[in-house]
Formats: structure tokens, C-alpha cells, sequence
């Protein structure tokens, strides 16, 4: 089956794309409805004005309105909840917003110097004395661990906050911890969680239920360049960035420090090019030499981002972009779906190489 002309020039796809709820692909969003990637919709058409500020609390963040109007609606409202889990893939922003909304939360100082405020957004692994109340060791990277550092009166403010970024990097025994505090919530403390997922392989669902879930999504890619040119980026540079960003200013403003992350990006869509058609080797032999880049990358500093997620980024935009400008869509829209499967996989950590080949070897028989 094809696409399907809906309505005022949107288009529905008539098969199970995406793993997320909402992607973006050229200006264009794709949204998921009841298990069905149902319809294709131009930004342009939300119910929300494009500028991106929400109050001064916010300003300079881009894109997110729905969840900054929530944030400030429930500040002002003194209805805050005693914990929040924003979700979304990762550098859509959601630990700037957290950081922000601590910052509206504790007006006093600035966060930097703040008594009051807890942070934890390592790229390592949150461990056990980070979390529990008494420990043998203490803490190795905070003053206080975080049960007691709850256990505390506000020493400034009115309130204590804590922000984890990336939930995921807890193992279970301290995601177990967590949830005790969660389960049991001082007056007047506020923790911010963010998870780029919310698989069960990433963060125990008893967390979830716990906490008021923020959605994230992505950020329409006019904004991710109005951000950029303002912070000094050149108009061309910075729309062929918001372009390759898929909705994530994080991603967008890293990039755009990087001179080489456009050569790349071409790079894996060439490669994609040379697996089409070709004989069985070949997927093979990319999936063994990206296995390799990542195995190189898990041992790094990790400042550029994951070879597996660039280059399965860079091929979902070379699907989206045959897709919809194909007269025989099918094939695209199904490698789409398979690339959102392999996204999932690798979330729940199965081999890099075995996944890569299943999709890779799939992209193969496309022509």
C-alpha cells in the first residue's frame, strides 16, 4: 500500500513507522495514533505561536511551549509536583529546561552556588553512594548524597531541588533507592528525572507511576536555526544543521562546534548507498567497522555523539526522504520502521553488530 491524500495536503502512511510518538522529517512532523503512523501534518499547523519565548524564567529555550506553559502554570499556581520524569530522545533539551525550572524554583542565588540545589548529569554511572542516605565510602562526586541532601531543610529558599539527568545510568539497586525517596516525598523538595525512554530496560516502571510525566518532542527546524544564528552561527550553516538535527537543539548546537559532523552525515549516507543492492558482504561488512567505531566511542570521552545513533540518524532522514518523494513509498516506509525497531534494540543493549546486520541486510534487497 502507499500513501494515502488526506484532507488539507496531509498524507497518511498506512503502516506502523515509528517507535516514538512524534518525529520530524524536513519540516514536516509525523505523528503516531493508536499504533498507526496515521498522518503527516506541517508544523506550521500547531496551535502555537513559533516565537520561542515563554516568560523570562525561559527565555532563549527553543521550541517545547506546551510544557513550558505547564511548568509555569503549575509555579504559579503553587501546584508543583514532588517529582517530574521529562522523557524524550536525547538533546531535545529537556535537562536545560530542568535546569531552568530549578532556577525558577530557586530564585535566591544563582544554581551554581545554590544550597538548595542538587545536580547529577555525569555521563557515568550514578552509583549506590551517590544516592543512599549512610554509606561506608560517602559520596565520591557530591558533597551530600542525595537522601540526605533531601533530608535537609531548605537552608535559602523555600524549597530544596534535585535534578538527575539520564535516569538510565542508575542500575537497578540504586534506581530501587530512588524510588523509596519518591515513594515517600519530603514537603517542599522537588526532583527532576530525565530518560531518553521509558523502557523498562531503562527505568523501572514503578518510577514512572511516580512522577508527573513531561513529554518532549522535537523542535521545529526554524527555531533550532533562529537559535543558532543568534548564537553566532551563518544562516546556511545553521539551516543545513537544524535540517540534520531531527527537532534536537542540543544535538543542533553541539554540531555546530563540530566542522566535520556535515562530512560525516553524507559519509553514512553514501555508505547506506553502497549497501543497496549489493551483494551480502557488504551490509556485513558496515555493520563489523560501525560494531568497531562504537566499541572505540564506549571508550572515549564521549563529546561526539554515538556512532551507531549518527549514522541511524543520518538513515532515517535518507528513508523519510525517499518515502515521500518515491512513486513506490512502501519500501522506504518499511526501512523506516525497522530503523525504529533497531533504535529500540539498541536501547535494551543487544549486540551492535547483530543489530546493525538485521537492518543493514534488510536495506540490501531495497533498490
Amino acid at each position: 500500500m502507499g500513501l494515502q491524500r488526506l484532507d488539507h495536503g496531509q498524507v497518511g502512511v498506512p503502516v506502523d513507522l515509528l517507535q516514538h510518538p512524534l518525529e520530524v522529517a524536513h519540516g514536516l512532523m509525523v505523528m503516531k495514533r493508536q499504533g498507526q503512523a496515521q498522518a503527516l501534518h506541517r508544523l506550521e499547523n500547531t496551535d502555537y505561536p513559533l516565537p520561542s519565548m515563554t516568560g523570562a524564567g525561559f527565555e532563549g529555550v527553543a521550541g517545547h511551549r506546551r510544557v513550558l506553559r505547564l511548568l509555569e502554570s503549575q509555579l504559579q499556581a503553587g501546584h508543583l509536583a514532588h517529582a517530574y520524569l521529562f522523557t524524550g530522545e536525547p538533546e531535545l533539551g529537556k535537562t536545560a529546561v530542568a535546569r531552568r525550572f530549578a532556577a525558577m524554583l530557586l530564585p535566591e542565588v544563582p544554581l551554581s552556588r545554590h544550597p538548595d540545589y542538587w545536580e547529577d548529569d555525569r555521563l557515568g554511572n550514578l552509583k549506590v553512594q551517590e544516592i543512599r542516605l549512610f554509606s561506608d565510602d560517602g559520596p565520591e562526586f557530591h558533597s551530600q548524597s542525595l537522601q540526605a541532601f533531601l533530608n535537609l531543610k531548605p537552608s535559602t529558599g523555600e524549597r530544596r531541588v534535585a535534578v538527575i539527568s539520564n535516569i538510565g545510568r542508575l542500575p537497578d539497586v540504586s534506581q530501587n533507592l530512588l524510588l523509596k525517596t519518591l515513594e515517600e516525598p519530603h514537603p517542599n523538595r522537588v526532583i527532576i528525572l530525565t530518560s531518553p525512554s521509558l523502557s523498562p530496560f531503562v527505568v523501572i516502571p514503578t518510577i514512572v507511576s511516580r512522577c508527573q510525566r513531561v513529554n518532549f518532542h522535537p523542535v521545529a527546524e526554524e527555531e533550532i536555526a533562529q537559535l543558532l544564528v543568534a548564537e553566532g552561527v551563518a544562516a546556511d550553516r545553521a539551516d543545513e544543521l537544524a535540517r540534520l538535527s531531527r527537532g534536537r537543539p542540543g544535538w543542533a548546537r553541539r554540531a555546530a562546534t563540530d566542522p566535520e559532523v556535515l562530512d560525516r552525515h553524507r559519509l553514512w549516507v553514501q555508505r547506506l548507498e553502497e549497501v543497496l543492492g549489493a551483494p551480502a558482504d557488504v551490509p556485513l561488512r558496515l555493520a563489523a567497522e560501525l560494531d568497531s567505531c562504537q566499541l572505540a566511542w564506549r571508550s572515549s570521552d564521549k563529546e561526539q555523539e554515538d556512532p551507531f545513533l549518527e549514522a541511524l540518524g543520518s538513515w532515517q532522514m535518507e528513508f523519510r526522504r525517499r518515502m515521500l518523494g518515491d512513486l513506490h513509498p512502501a519500501t522506504w516506509a518499511r526501512l523506516l520502521e525497522l530503523s525504529y525497531d533497531t533504535l529500540g534494540y539498541h536501547e535494551q543493549n543487544v549486540s551492535p553488530r547483530l543489530n546493525l546486520e538485521c537492518l543493514l541486510l534488510e536495506c540490501r534487497r531495497a533498490s
